[in-house]
């Protein structure tokens, strides 16, 4: 690692600058990833998309050998081993987010130094963000582990002029897109990054050959149509299978803002346009990996459905751009100046740890409560009672009995004389169905409210009960 002169000055600099050093604030990092990621891994009840990753429904992206979920396949894999329960359903995500720390640390130090590296994958093991994706029985940290791989790959075999590198890119991309289809916000990123290369006044890297185009973009072409293929045929059932329209742009671009931590988007972003005006070829590729994904979900957000979470492949660009900011800052500063240096590094690292505590301590593990929603229902409940949930998997877990879906529940079809009726209310019921959401306001009762608050999102939890033996109640 290559460091200033007056970072010698600092004992604690120079340790870490030696080989011994570095390895043990990897370590240091790679185990406080672990100490996070395994603090309450099932404590926390399922939520909607937790209960479908352990079902063996069709999802309409995995359904060939070819394109199924590493991911799916180790939680599966995990539950059928060890049984099925929150700890067990997430040990496969968690352990992947633990290791993407130092996998990622070896092609980023290669790249920028050990400096940026340690940085970043620091950042990576405190981000709140990647600590939820990593304690959830989804894909998204293997995603992200693959797509940022192949992201640093392809930009490394440019600069390196290393065809080989190029190929490898186009294996993790493959791997990444295997698990969605989100991966494929590499090829405009990639894209913008060589014309903007081409024809601007940024020097061009030293594989800027016509040998190492052929060899990257022509299978690339190919892998990114065998994956889009059979959504392009039927972009009209695409389209239909998401046309709730949930968020706005405004909404999109501040949580993502907020789930990367607002500190980090600063120092990443003014790092970004210093270097740039550098003319930093690192700064612009990393630059087009952060704000491509955030930009395309926001624009698509007024007519279809869209997700923060569609934005996460985008977290390690950030976490690069910061770290590469904070180099910059550190090699620019005069020795006197070294203090402030490290309480810009400081903040960055203490505002991830204090959404981890509130995620702990306080916001129980930013998600739906639906495990103390169903306790109270089998704690009150008769065995003739009926309960209708707004998410019929979730209630069968809990309650290990059958439920009734919010969307198969016609309140006209049964009959006044029939038995008590159980409702469980999660944060989009009154949005999807809007009519059966006003007839349990006239005639149910809430019995409890289990809702958790996370800074401006209500993530709502109510449970109501209609007993036809009781007056209807009126709001």
């Amino acid at each position: 690692m290559s460091l200033p002169k007056k970072a010698m000055l600092c004992p604690f600099v120079r340790f870490l600058s030696s080989s011994i050093g570095c390895d043990a604030a990897l370590l240091v990092m790679t185990l406080l990833a672990a100490a996070l990621r395994f603090y309450h891994l099932g404590t926390w009840s399922f939520w909607i998309d937790e209960a479908f990753s352990l079902s063996l429904k069709e999802d309409g992206f995995n359904f060939s050998l070819w394109r199924q979920s590493l991911a799916l396949t180790l939680i599966h894999a995990t539950t059928g081993l060890l049984g099925a329960s929150e700890w067990s359903a997430r040990l496969a995500p968690a352990l992947i987010g633990v290791l993407s720390i130092p996998v990622l640390y070896l092609p980023l130090r290669r790249l920028f130094g050990a400096t940026v590296a340690l940085l970043s994958v620091s950042l990576l093991a405190l981000s709140p963000w990647h600590l939820y994706w990593s304690q959830n029985a989804r894909f998204y940290s293997l995603l992200l582990l693959f797509y940022t791989l192949a992201l640093l790959t392809a930009y490394w075999g440019f600069e390196a002029d290393r065809p080989g590198y190029l190929l490898l890119s186009l294996l993790f991309l493959g791997l990444a897109a295997r698990e969605r289809l989100l991966a494929l916000f590499f090829v405009p990123v990639l894209a913008s990054y060589l014309l903007l290369v081409q024809f601007s006044p940024f020097t061009r890297p030293p594989g800027w050959r016509l040998h190492n185009f052929a060899v990257f973009l022509l299978p690339g072409a190919v892998l990114a149509l065998f994956f889009c293929g059979p959504y392009l045929q039927d972009f009209s059932g695409w389209l239909a299978g998401f046309r709730r329209i949930n968020n706005n742009p405004f909404w999109i671009i501040a949580g993502t803002v907020y789930y990367i931590g607002l500190p980090l988007v600063c120092v990443a972003a003014t790092g970004a346009l210093y270097l740039l005006g550098q003319g930093n070829r690192a700064a612009l590729f990393f630059s087009l990996g952060a704000l491509i994904p955030l930009l395309a979900i926001a624009a698509l957000a007024p007519f279809h459905y869209t997700a923060n979470r569609y934005i996460f492949v985008s977290l390690t660009s950030w976490l690069v751009l910061a770290s590469l900011a904070i180099q910059g800052l550190w090699q620019a500063v005069s020795r006197r100046a070294v203090l402030p240096v490290a309480g810009v590094v400081l903040l960055l690292m203490a505002q991830p740890l204090s959404e981890d505590l509130l995620y702990f301590r306080y916001q129980n593990g930013n998600r739906d409560n639906w495990r103390a929603a169903f306790a109270y229902i089998a704690e009150h409940k008769s065995k003739a009672d009926v309960v209708v949930s707004a998410d019929q998997s979730i209630g069968e877990y809990y309650l290990q009995s059958e439920t009734m879906d919010w969307s198969d529940f016609d309140p006209a079809a049964r009959p006044r004389t029939s038995g008590r009726i159980w409702f469980v209310e999660d944060m989009n019921a009154a949005a999807v169905h809007p009519q059966l959401f006003a007839w349990i306001q006239q005639h149910a009762q809430q019995m409890a409210d289990f809702d958790v608050q996370v800074r401006a999102r209500n993530f709502k939890m109510r449970v109501y009960l209609y007993d036809p033996a009781k007056p209807t109640v009126m709001r």
